[in-house]
């Protein structure tokens, strides 16, 4: 059952990524080429400060979906219900306090946006309509949580695929019939209004317990376990926030807007890889969960080499076709010459790329051991280093100095997640797993490069028949690399390995 719940999540959150990247980039190109780069720059800043609020929601659904585990797994429906009674009033003072939170900077919104041609009141309205977004979001998306948590995240993602779809749609067409931005939000809002609702609904049909137990209080021992939770995730789910939200305002607040607009071209790329790969790893997510609920370490220690592997093998791929083809596609294709941005910005760019990828196997494992309380741990040192090294290096090294500031975080949350990890959960050395993930590193330095030098000789003179050519390489080069060095060892015999264990039947032998 959990290898067909992985599959079917998997196929359709990755379904949904696709769509979304497709569409996306017709609209960014729409917003870029009709509005302006000042417009998505302004866009991607306001976007980032109202992620930042978000952050008040304090850990409350990872808490809930982890303690949802064991109560879906012994079906025990009082409990599921009272856990969902607290979710929803704690989400009804959520939708209340990032409201406040974004009136009271609404005022102080342009001191973001430097050097930009728009009036106050035009940005005021915009950053406006972006909070009522957001807010009714999380006020109509609660019921989600279940559906993750029992393995059923392929309907979550189904849904989004049609919220996505309608919101970029209207987009492109408001934008290229009319030029009218804050039309486009508001039609975005009653879309995402609507089909929340219809979750709503399913949600309540699918589980009618919600309803009977609706009143059930949740205990209060399991009340102050989950606040216990909620603290501890609330520093990581800040500190997460401040490394994907403060590139964009730190370029933003000193250097211009007009270069975010540039910026944010290269990072819908780069994001929209890593929203794929965070698919993934979701999808994974609840069938590993509740394997953990048995407690076998050995087993637990396999799952990780297991899927940091895997994980392994799509960031080389990824990272060998961004740093081959990203420059070329936004210059000849998606754009023009004149949004590309220098070799050094995207070298970090795809470094950054590969550091998020890599981080998730290690990142999950923490998420569904509970150790939430370690995790806030090192999101505060990462959070920390991300702020102080962009804010040093942003005058003298420009974007790439940010970026940098970037990869040192995700390098301190790889290392201090194998070392807690391995050391509080699983209670043994992470040699071999440290020699791995430096192969890794080494073998995917390898595949880039090589795959780049083959690229570039292909693609001299440019046209799509090249590019064609050129997105053939970097789907055979590093996969070939990887089939022929992994063809006969337990990294890649693995994966089918861990198929049979997540089905629960019989156990492998390691390397």
């Amino acid at each position: 059952m959990r290898i067909k719940n992985i599959i079917r999540n998997s196929f359709f959150g990755l379904i949904s990524q696709v769509v979304l990247i497709l569409i996306g980039f017709f609209s960014q190109r729409v917003m870029n080429l009709i509005m302006g780069e000042q417009l998505v720059g302004m866009n991607s800043v306001i976007s980032n400060v109202i992620g930042i609020f978000s952050v008040s929601e304090l850990g409350i659904a990872a808490a809930i979906v982890f303690h949802l585990y064991r109560a879906l797994a012994r079906q025990d429906e009082e409990r599921i219900a009272s856990l969902m009674n607290f979710y929803r009033r704690a989400y009804y003072l959520f939708g209340l306090a990032i409201t406040v939170m974004g009136l009271c900077v609404l005022p102080f919104i342009h001191l973001f946006l430097r050097e930009n041609d728009f009036s106050l009141s035009y940005i005021r309205l915009i950053y406006l309509l972006w909070l009522a977004r957001t807010v009714l979001s999380y006020l109509l998306s609660y019921k989600r949580s279940i559906l993750v948590a029992d393995q059923r995240e392929y309907i979550v993602s189904i849904v989004t695929l049609l919220i996505n779809v309608l919101n970029y749609g209207s987009v492109i067409v408001i934008l290229e019939r009319w030029q009218n931005y804050q039309l486009a939000l508001g039609v975005n809002i009653l879309v995402e209004c609507a089909l929340n609702l219809w979750i709503i609904r399913y949600v309540d049909k699918k589980y009618p317990y919600l309803k009977k137990y609706r009143r059930q209080p949740l205990q209060k021992g399991l009340v102050r376990t989950i606040f216990g939770d909620i603290k501890n995730i609330f520093i990581s789910r800040l500190s997460s926030k401040l490394l994907v939200s403060t590139d964009s305002l730190i370029i933003s607040s000193f250097i211009s807007v007009g270069v975010v607009g540039r910026y944010a071209n290269y990072s819908l790329i780069t994001q929209s890889v890593s929203n794929i790969m965070l698919t993934l790893s979701n999808a994974v997510q609840p069938s590993v969960g509740n394997m953990f609920t048995e407690e076998n370490q050995e087993k637990n220690y396999q799952v990780l080499r297991q899927i940091t592997f895997a994980f392994f093998a799509l960031a080389a791929f990824c990272s060998a076709s961004l740093m081959s083809l990203m420059t070329y596609f936004v210059t000849d294709f998606w754009l023009t010459p004149a949004y590309g941005l220098g070799a050094g910005i995207v070298v970090c760019c795809v470094i950054n790329c590969y550091s998020f990828i890599i981080s998730l196997p290690t990142a999950m494992m923490m998420t569904v051991s509970g150790m939430f309380d370690k995790e806030r741990n090192v999101s505060v040192l990462y959070a920390l280093a991300n702020l102080v090294i962009s804010l040093l290096l942003v005058k003298p090294l420009g974007v790439m100095g940010v970026l940098l500031g970037t990869f040192v975080s995700y390098l301190v949350q790889i290392v201090f997640r194998i070392r807690i990890f391995f050391k509080d959960y699983l209670r043994r050395g992470s040699g071999r797993y440290i020699l791995d993930m430096i192969q890794y590193v080494l073998l995917a330095l390898a595949e880039t490069v090589l795959t780049c030098l083959a690229v570039n000789m292909i693609y001299r003179g440019g046209g799509l028949g090249r590019f064609v050519l050129a997105m053939g390489l970097c789907v055979l080069l590093p996969n070939g690399m990887n089939l022929l060095l992994f063809a006969r060892s337990w990294r890649l015999r693995s994966i089918l390995g861990m198929m049979r264990e997540l089905k629960g039947g019989g156990r492998q032998n390691k390397d």
